[in-house]
């Protein structure tokens, strides 16, 4: 048991490690070597640290609701993505990637992302980045064409501005 959890965190010493210096090779290796509980549990160690540094920046009056929010949204935005991006996928292509590789990819891209979004001006670099890391590991390990994983993207993040747009007057009202 202590083998097999050793095992899994050198494989995310790894993963971190070639996604920063050699994504198109991590994502290329990535069928043969994730799963999606590897991928959700790189997104939640990664979610753990944008937790824990979010706190750590600001005074919060309820800390434990704000790092509850805080960890919640980081997962919740790499399964949501996941969701778009498999349906629209499945929408532009005849060779269909498994949802499990679009959510590694995603998790994998997010996780990433997290570790250094926390800091304020660095979001949306960030942001930018883990997006292209998506393009990167739908053209390497989901196999897909340069112009239906930019169609698959783009539909992505269409969706998240519109649902963003249309959703925050419903749950902020100024």
């Amino acid at each position: 048991m202590a083998g097999q959890i050793l095992k899994t965190f050198q494989f995310y010493g790894y993963a971190l490690i070639q996604i920063l210096i050699e994504p198109k090779r991590f994502f290329s290796e990535l069928p043969d070597n994730a799963s999606m509980i590897k991928s959700l549990g790189f997104c939640v160690l990664c979610g753990i640290f944008y937790t824990g540094a979010g706190l750590l920046t600001f005074n919060y009056d309820f800390p434990i609701r704000m790092g509850a929010q805080f960890f919640l949204t980081s997962l919740a935005m790499a399964v949501i993505s996941s969701f778009i991006s498999y349906a629209f996928m499945t929408l532009a292509m005849e060779n269909k990637t498994g949802f499990g590789m679009i959510f590694s990819i995603h998790a994998f891209s997010s996780g990433i992302m997290l570790l250094i979004s926390w800091v304020s001006f660095l979001f949306w670099v960030a942001e930018l980045w883990k997006w292209w890391l998506v393009y990167i590991g739908f053209r390497s390990a989901g196999r897909m064409s340069g112009a239906t994983a930019g169609f698959v993207i783009f539909m992505t993040m269409a969706v998240h501005f519109f649902l963003f747009f249309y959703l925050y007057p419903a749950f902020f009202r100024p």
